[in-house]
């Protein structure tokens, strides 16, 4: 590849509130299910995924945002096209967990996988809830497990923190936000910003997703947009903004007249939402 992927993890050290035998503990998680994720079609999906004769449904371009900065501009700037809710991913529930696919019950939020009217084989996942390391590989093992990509192109957005970049550059003399970008093999052309200069790497689920891509060989791009913010600004959203000029974006983007409403509306919802839990 043009530029390193990679997917890690810190250590994480957990504190018990109670003793108990190191073999005792260890038998007890050793029995425990691995938590999975659970992928649930609408009833349109699953007729046609019953009638394919792949049982998948066709897909040119797959679209997956990670986190509220990446969901807000695919919300913003291509799913004000007219879509269609084709299914969801669930991280923790149980199979007989109902959901509305309307969000009008707790199951309902998580990752829903939409579908543009105006170009019905590009689907778009938003994925705006933390999906535990632990379920990260059931989570993209799903998202993946009925969707044709033998033609498919995959753009994953996703954000990070600028204090987790690595550059021999001061980052006083970089404007931030900035995006960076990775690629599969298989993806031919560049990214329409810089790689990602080594020593970083992709992190946990838009890395999932890039190395599942270039696994099975599906032409693939991230970008990953730094920011300076812990919150969701308007600045960090629109610097994903060329990536709509390049693959798989630019032929299935149509202009938004009311994007910087849209996105005003997007961040006060978010300051709101940020107010009361804090």
């Amino acid at each position: 590849m043009a530029a390193p992927l990679g997917c890690g993890y810190g250590d994480l050290v957990l504190a018990s509130s109670r003793a108990v035998d190191d073999e005792e503990e260890e038998e007890e998680a050793s029995q425990k299910p691995s938590p999975s994720a659970v992928l649930r079609w609408s009833t349109q999906a699953k007729q046609e995924i019953s009638e394919s004769p792949n049982d998948c449904i066709e897909c040119s371009a797959l679209i997956v945002a990670i986190g509220p900065v990446a969901t807000g501009f695919i919300h913003t700037y291509l799913l004000h096209q007219e879509t269609e809710i084709l299914g969801m991913i669930g991280s923790g529930l149980s199979e007989d967990t109902c959901n509305t696919f309307e969000q009008t019950s707790p199951a309902d939020a998580t990752c829903f996988l939409h579908r543009l009217k105006s170009a019905p084989s590009v689907i778009v996942c938003q994925c705006n809830v933390d999906i535990p390391p632990e379920m990260m590989f059931s989570w993209t093992q799903q998202l993946f497990s009925c969707i044709n990509i033998h033609n498919t192109y995959v753009g994953i957005l996703a954000s990070a923190p600028v204090s987790e970049f690595r550059s021999s550059v001061s980052l006083s003399d970089v404007t931030v936000p900035f995006l960076r970008g990775l690629k599969t093999n298989q993806f031919h052309g560049k990214p329409v910003c810089p790689y990602l200069e080594q020593p970083n790497t992709a992190k946990g689920l838009p890395a999932s997703v890039l190395t599942h891509c270039q696994v099975y060989r599906v032409p693939a791009v991230l970008y990953m947009c730094y920011s300076d913010s812990i919150y969701v600004e308007i600045p960090a959203i629109k610097a994903f903004l060329p990536v709509l000029k390049g693959t798989p974006f630019r032929d299935i983007v149509q202009e938004n007249p009311h994007a910087d409403i849209t996105l005003r509306k997007l961040v006060e919802l978010r300051a709101l939402q940020n107010n009361l839990y804090t």
